[in-house]
Formats: structure tokens, C-alpha cells, sequence
């Protein structure tokens, strides 16, 4: 039973391809854990937290959620399960079942290369744009609730008022 050397090539680059796409899949996970406060996920926006923003001032640093390691761990165990699942599937169809190292090396390969080169980008601009994310959240909720503020100021007043009269009138 003799496999074609197509279909070893055809292998190689489809468990590559599967590497790069396993880079990709990791950069989904860093994103989440980023927006739920793992500051050291998505570096390079830090400068930002530093600046004045329009009705909310400096942007508070990220306050990681206690969720956030079983995340990690949870995200981390579907990649590799992810990746074991399709270094097997990618043998078993392109190679009959057949394990061929090299499969393994070029899906590490293919990770790699995407985490070194289109990663750092990609990091780079979801850093940025996570802080807009949270910077557009602040401001909104600030417009939000500056009606209840004020509304509860006035309560506050009023109630305050009433009670230093009747204080005074007993």
C-alpha cells in the first residue's frame, strides 16, 4: 500500500495551512481574555490608559476577572484538543491513516510563522482597539447613568432639606 508522493505534499501543506489557522484560533482566545482583563495577552496599548478621555478621564487599568484563569485553562485544553484532533484527521484522510511526523512539525511550523509575523500585528491592533472598546463602553455608560446622578442629587436635596426642617421644627 503505497501513498503518492501528492498526497504527502498535499499533507504537508494542508498540516501547515492548519498551523497558520491554529494561529489564528489562538489570537481569537487572546482577544477574549484581553477584553476580560488580561493586560499581558495584547501588549502595546498601555501609553493609552494614561490619557485623558472625554467625560470619563484616565481609563482605570485593566481589573482581571477571577474568571480568568479557568478561562485560560478551558481555552487552552480546546486548542490543543483542536490541534491533536486535526493533526489526526489530516492523516487519516490525506495519508490513510498513516501518522507521518512531519505533520506535527509543519502545523507547529505554520503556528509559529502566523504567532511571529501576522500575531505581533494582529496583537498590535486589538490592543488598540480593545482599548476603544472599553474607552466607548465608559463613555456610554457615563452618559447613561448622568440622568440617574442627577435625579438622586436632587432626591438627596430635597430629602436632606426636609429633614433639617423637621429637625429644627421639633
Amino acid at each position: 500500500m503505497e501513498i503518492s508522493p501528492y498526497m504527502l505534499t498535499l499533507l504537508l501543506v494542508y498540516s501547515f495551512l492548519f498551523g497558520v489557522f491554529c494561529g489564528g484560533v489562538n489570537d481569537v482566545f487572546k482577544i477574549t481574555r484581553a477584553l476580560l482583563g488580561d493586560g499581558r495577552e495584547l501588549g502595546g496599548a498601555g501609553y493609552l490608559y494614561n490619557k485623558e478621555i472625554f467625560l470619563v478621564g484616565k481609563l482605570p487599568q485593566n481589573k482581571k476577572s477571577p474568571l480568568l484563569p479557568l478561562l485560560i485553562f478551558i481555552e487552552d485544553f480546546i486548542l490543543v484538543v483542536f490541534i491533536g484532533c486535526g493533526v489526526v484527521v489530516l492523516n487519516y484522510y490525506l495519508n490513510r491513516g498513516q501518522f507521518r511526523l512531519y505533520t506535527l512539525m509543519a502545523v507547529a511550523a505554520g503556528f509559529a510563522l502566523y504567532y511571529f509575523t501576522v500575531g505581533k500585528l494582529v496583537a498590535l491592533v486589538f490592543s488598540r482597539i480593545v482599548f476603544l472598546v472599553r474607552a466607548a463602553f465608559a463613555i456610554l455608560l457615563k452618559l447613561c447613568l448622568y440622568p440617574i446622578k442627577l435625579t438622586f442629587d436632587v432626591i438627596k436635596k430635597i430629602f436632606t432639606a426636609a429633614v433639617k426642617k423637621i429637625r429644627f421644627d421639633i
